[in-house]
């Protein structure tokens, strides 16, 4: 057998525990361009058999921003009385005009540096199994109508309209990238004065700043960012699928302004799987959800590939060992049997300790490019 899995395992006794080699690939308009938007719901309409829709635009003088509008077919079908920017509200009625311009490049934790990009470079914003993306951010122009934008929304929407948001606090003050290289990044050499701008997002226990490179390879500071899958309207968990990724400001008085976007973001099912594993595979190691590429003994123990698509997957596979430690009669005393984000035993190499067994999720891929995550299983007393 020759598969990603016996690479994974060689590196894994050669790096002595330390983290895999094997992670991500490298996968990676800021205003609301109704064309793109339109085009979205004609193709899921057509796609469900409620048939096809024209679009006409209009052009609003040659200086001016260009907003092409949408006949009433096409239309995204938010509720009229909802805010724009608010649950349940369509996308197209927020305020994007010449002074509401927002610049924000957005990216996922994957590899290192990661990759942000505006919507226009054709980044999406992978594909997540968890109940969150773990996103990383850069606002390099916020709105200079309203009244000071205060807060960064980040929605989820579904056809135009809103199903799912999350907001963070941001600074009015820009700071610029040498600044934050310097003072927080430890870069001796950059200038303070190094451009671009950058908005920061507030300071939290849980957020920090890293560097991060566009599709063309300039430099950016970036901060990271999470962002649930729970519904806006309360109904729970958002359902499997493609959904587009808007980013707005709010003001102090509660209004969004400015709107960049959209960028695509999967959502896909993380129900466990009941894999058809070799006799004696330990029935109490619960493996993510996926195709079983190879289950076979180990040394001691025993290794396993499971190709699962989700850029958090590793992440995921991890709760559920952790999950199953917490569960188990035989947990121990060590604080590694329940982790939390980041996850430290992805980066540190430390297993979660399930009854009899040592158990580590790698995040890698197979021979032909899928993403997988590989499970090396050695006995403990």
């Amino acid at each position: 057998m020759s598969t990603r899995l016996d690479l994974a395992l060689r590196e894994l006794a050669d790096a002595a525990a330390d983290t895999s080699t094997f992670g991500d690939p490298d996968t990676s308009a800021t205003v609301l361009t109704v064309h793109r938007l339109a085009g979205r719901v004609r193709r899921r309409r057509a796609a469900r058999g409620a048939g096809t829709a024209a679009v006409a635009a209009s052009v609003a003088g040659a200086a001016a921003l260009v907003v092409p509008q949408l006949t009433q077919d096409v239309t995204p079908a938010g509720d009229p009385d909802a805010d724009p920017g608010a649950c349940r509200s369509a996308v197209t009625r927020i305020p994007s005009g010449p002074k509401d311009e927002l610049g924000v490049e957005l990216g996922y934790q994957s590899v290192s540096p990661p990759r942000i990009d505006t919507a226009a470079a054709g980044q999406d914003l992978g594909t997540w199994q968890g109940s969150s993306a773990d996103l990383v951010v850069s606002i390099s122009q916020i709105p200079e109508a309203g009244v000071g934008a205060t807060r960064l929304r980040l929605m989820l929407t579904e056809e135009g309209v809103v199903v799912g948001a999350a907001q963070e606090l941001m600074s009015v003050t820009p700071t610029t990238t040498g600044e934050v290289l310097r003072t927080q990044l430890g870069d001796t050499v950059a200038s303070a004065a190094d451009p671009p701008e950058v908005y920061p997002l507030e300071e939290t226990p849980g957020r920090w700043w890293q560097t991060a490179e566009t599709s063309t390879g300039a430099l950016r500071v970036a901060q990271n960012t999470t962002l649930g899958f729970t519904a806006c309207d309360g109904s729970g968990q958002l359902p499997p699928g493609t959904y587009q990724l808007y980013a707005t400001t709010v003001d102090a008085v509660g209004i969004a302004r400015g709107a960049a976007g959209p960028w695509d973001l999967e959502i896909v099912q993380d129900d466990p799987t009941r894999h058809q594993l070799p006799d004696g595979f330990p029935d109490e190691v619960p493996l993510v959800d996926g195709r079983l590429v190879a289950a076979h003994r180990h040394g001691a123990g025993w290794a396993a590939e499971i190709v699962s698509p989700g850029q958090d997957r590793a992440a995921v596979a991890t709760g559920l060992l952790a999950e199953a430690a917490r569960d188990a009669d035989d947990t121990g005393t060590s604080a590694r049997s329940a982790l939390s984000p980041p996850y430290d035993a992805l980066s540190s190499g430390a297993p979660v300790a399930l009854p009899g067994w040592s158990v580590r999720a790698i995040a890698s891929q197979t021979p032909g490019g899928e993403l997988s995550v590989v499970y090396v299983l050695m006995p403990q007393g």
